[in-house]
């Protein structure tokens, strides 16, 4: 295979949780140097969540999923940012980094003294990118901004719901990797123009903006026809029928969608109901949307009796748009995707051994195999090789770093000088029985290692 084609570009990436880390994800895959920024008082929030066996263990920072997923391929160090000579290393590393990428509200960077007008001094070719909620300008530009709030606010949340029950969230933060995705694609651009001019460059992204083109034809909608489009559930105005069905096990459903008359047809010959073709209250798309109440009822007494992946299999082969809704566990064990090796399995230097990371770039090359070649890192785990690699640090001062805890490999809490760390850690864990009765999660399977491989040395990647 070719070398990827951001070998030998190193990037400064003070982003947590999810819209950042997915950028430099993505930059990480295609073979950047990624050096991982945060503070042992101030770390990665997506350190802390639930881990997959729920028990405490030493280094329960080092184990949260939603942190492992998000940050693979990538060096991982700790700076004080809060104290100057957190600051100054920053400044020491900057020149040796063609790419800084920030996430906070605008006023941070500039707290620290680290606008991209500083930092330039340093490192004229410079690209730095800032990926706040809302842009560097603008009356919102200060206000905070977290993914729940960005699909409101980039008019998401306008159409997605039921016609009666208002606007609803999609169950993600979408605009996180919609925003990451925007992110990589702007870094790329301005390296390809740094490459032809020499120039480096600031980015302002904007995470509510990159948002806004998912609802274009809403948009459009509005400026040719002054209507305000409106959540419509599962039903769309260019295809009928089209919902989602409940299937005969305890919470499985099937996603149908036909979008003419040939369709149609195929449809209720599958599913045994040619009366249905020749029923004139649904022989035409504007007949079946006029009558589709009675269509969904219809149709769902013939999919409570189906097994969802048999009855997705059964519509595609003849021809008819379905797709069964899969669930997390269907997820990884879909026969589809192990086969296309979409998960990378990763093996963790910690006691969580290998696990399957779904692909951080989905499409497949001819000539290259982008992707993280190593797991996500342990808080701190690069700080010897990243400053003093990069930053000149020698042995006494990185010792002297550690003791004064500016880096370090361990949060640092602010708890009460005799309480046990030990017992507030095991707090954290959320008990599995009560989330299952709350309707966080639907089972828990103590074999998950063995149904996915794991313990026998069978993996889902490449």
């Amino acid at each position: 295979m070719a070398k990827l084609p951001l070998e030998g570009v190193r990037v400064l990436d003070f982003t947590q949780v999810w819209a950042g880390p997915a950028c430099t994800s993505i930059l990480a895959a295609l073979g950047a140097y990624v050096i991982k920024i945060e503070g042992m008082s101030r770390l990665d929030i997506s350190h802390i969540l639930l881990t997959a066996e729920n028990q405490f263990t030493a280094e329960l920072w080092n184990r949260g999923p939603y942190y492992h997923y998000r940050n693979p391929g990538k060096r991982g160090i700790t700076l004080d940012l809060l104290h100057p000579d957190g600051i100054n290393l920053v400044k020491r590393l900057v020149p040796a980094c063609d790419v800084v990428i920030e996430a906070f509200s605008p006023r941070v960077m500039g707290n620290f003294g680290l606008t991209y007008e500083v930092l330039r001094e340093l490192r004229p070719d410079l690209i730095m990118m800032s990926m706040s909620g809302y842009g560097q300008t603008g009356p919102y530009s200060d206000y905070g901004a977290y993914g729940m709030g960005l699909e409101p606010a980039s008019g998401i949340a306008s159409i997605t719901g039921y016609a009666d029950s208002g606007p609803t969230r999609t169950g993600v933060s979408f605009t996180d990797p919609i925003a990451g995705i925007a992110g990589a694609a702007a870094v790329l651009m301005a390296l390809r123009h740094r490459d032809r001019t020499g120039e480096g460059q600031y980015i302002d992204m904007s995470q509510q903006e990159t948002a806004i083109p998912f609802i274009g034809a809403a948009l459009m909608e509005y400026q040719m026809t002054g209507r305000i489009p409106c959540p419509r559930g599962n039903r769309s105005s260019v295809a009928a029928p089209q919902g989602c069905y409940r299937c005969k096990g305890d919470d499985d459903w099937l996603v149908i969608s036909i979008s003419d008359d040939e369709e149609w047809a195929s449809f209720c010959e599958a599913v045994g109901h040619a009366e249905w073709r020749d029923d004139e209250r649904f022989a035409t798309i504007i007949a079946r949307n006029r009558n589709h109440d009675i269509l969904d009822a219809l149709i769902e007494d013939w999919t409570r009796g189906q097994d969802h992946i048999e009855a997705f299999h059964l519509l595609q082969k003849a021809g008819v748009k379905a797709a069964p809704v899969l669930n997390g566990k269907e997820m990884l064990l879909d026969p589809h995707l192990r086969e296309r090796h979409y998960y990378d399995l990763l093996d963790h230097p910690t006691d969580l051994g290998p696990r399957p990371v779904a692909r951080t770039l989905i499409a497949r090359f001819d000539r290259m195999d982008p992707k993280p070649d190593r797991a996500a890192p342990s808080m701190g785990e690069h700080n010897a090789e990243v400053l003093q690699g990069l930053a000149g640090v020698s042995d006494e001062e990185l010792a002297d770093l550690e003791a004064r805890q500016i880096i370090g490999t361990a949060p640092i809490l602010d708890i009460p000088p005799d309480a046990d760390l030990m017992e507030l850690l095991a707090q954290l864990l959320f008990p599995l029985d009560r989330m299952i009765e709350q309707g966080s999660i639907r089972a828990v399977e103590p074999d998950y290692r063995r149904q996915l491989g794991l313990d026998e040395g069978a993996h889902t990647g490449k």
